[in-house]
């Protein structure tokens, strides 16, 4: 049974390439960066050697015709025996908790999840995956039961949970929240296999370790996408006073090298922010990534050994984003597309999820 889908809020592509590794053909992706469309359409292509399509369309305007001419109508599908995946992870800006505005209920991207309920109302798929950041229940539970409300009305099966895509393979701490649903079958969201015992979580040296080295400020003549943010003096300092494989910028001795709002009135260290100005750990999965993973300043993203803050292809793969996956953009554009993406291989888990109910 062929499973046809759509991403909503598609961004660079995480979960098309997820669900294309899976073996869905997701036909087309929405979102309304026209930036993206390249890094969309040339990373992901179709079973039929087509390009997934980019539209550059907000999904308040999305109709259950500009859906139908994508996959086709219900009746159309039935006859073809095929399913409709509706995909759509909207922007978890206003939810996170590092956005000191989340609780501005003005904020329109606050509504984009109640778009897409009506879209499942109008379009009628078979089968629904949400991802959004874990601490969207708490914050947004009357939009959350709108759209669930909806999935029950509907006659779905669903389930809610909040995943560490660390545990499904991705070598990173990232808890998510996940919602799938299906028409017809009772849904289980699938435990990952990397438990920490029985299959060890992936590392970060796992995944980057074999790539050549570059300065800060630098990029690499042969490998597209590894580029290293410059550091200024004061910061290749810091950074060269940073143990390799897991240091903190609490080890620091020279008190010069430390932030003012590091310390307190006597001069003495502040048990604040010690998340920044760090090393990763050879040995351990990366922190989450944001969309500024490749600042030194803003977490635990110096590389381990190296002076610098990793670069934009380090944190595709720790991503896990394809090797052969190129970004295209600004450096800020590009770490802002990594940092917001759904790590491909958390979609394709779920994406092999519904493949198998269909079997």
């Amino acid at each position: 049974m062929k499973i046809k889908a759509v991403d909503l809020f598609c961004g660079a592509g995480g979960v098309t390439r997820g669900l294309l590794d899976a073996g869905i053909d997701v036909i087309a992706g929405f979102d309304i960066d026209s930036s993206l469309k390249k890094v969309y359409e040339e990373n992901n292509i179709r079973v039929n050697g087509e390009k997934a399509k980019y539209f550059n369309k907000k999904v308040e305007e999305l109709t259950k015709k500009d859906i139908y001419k994508l996959v086709g109508s219900k009746t159309a599908r039935k006859k073809n025996k095929e399913k409709f995946l509706l995909a759509g992870c909207a922007p978890c800006q206003p939810f996170s908790l590092k956005n000191k505005n989340r609780h501005d209920k003005t904020d329109h991207r606050r509504t984009l999840i109640t778009y897409f309920a009506d879209l499942v109302i109008a379009t009628k798929p078979d089968f629904v995956f949400m991802e959004n950041v874990a601490g969207l229940p708490k914050l947004e539970p009357d939009n959350l039961k709108y759209f669930t409300d909806i999935l029950d009305e509907e006659g779905f099966s669903w389930e809610t949970k909040i995943v560490n895509a660390l545990h499904y393979g991705v070598p990173q701490n990232r808890k998510r929240f996940v919602l799938l649903a299906s028409k017809k079958n009772e849904v289980a969201i699938p435990e990952g296999e990397y438990d920490g015992i029985a299959k060890s979580h992936k590392t970060v040296a796992d995944i980057i370790k074999f790539l050549p080295p570059i300065e800060a400020g630098k990029s690499h003549h042969k490998i597209r996408n590894h580029i290293a943010a410059k550091l200024s003096d004061l910061n290749l300092q810091r950074i060269r006073a940073t143990e390799h494989s897991g240091g903190r910028r609490t080890e620091w001795t020279d008190y010069d090298l430390w932030l003012k709002c590091h310390l307190d009135e006597n001069g003495n260290p502040k048990k604040v922010h010690t998340d920044v100005y760090g090393r990763m750990d050879w040995e351990k999965p990366a922190p989450t990534l944001t969309t500024r993973f490749n600042s030194y300043t803003t977490g635990a993203y110096g590389h381990p050994e190296q002076d610098r803050a990793i670069s934009l292809k380090e944190g595709a793969l720790l991503q896990t984003f394809p090797e052969n996956y190129i970004f295209y953009g600004t450096p800020g554009q590009i770490a802002k597309q990594i940092g917001n993406a759904v790590p491909p291989k958390l979609a394709e888990k779920f994406g092999k999820f519904f493949i198998n109910i269909c079997n």
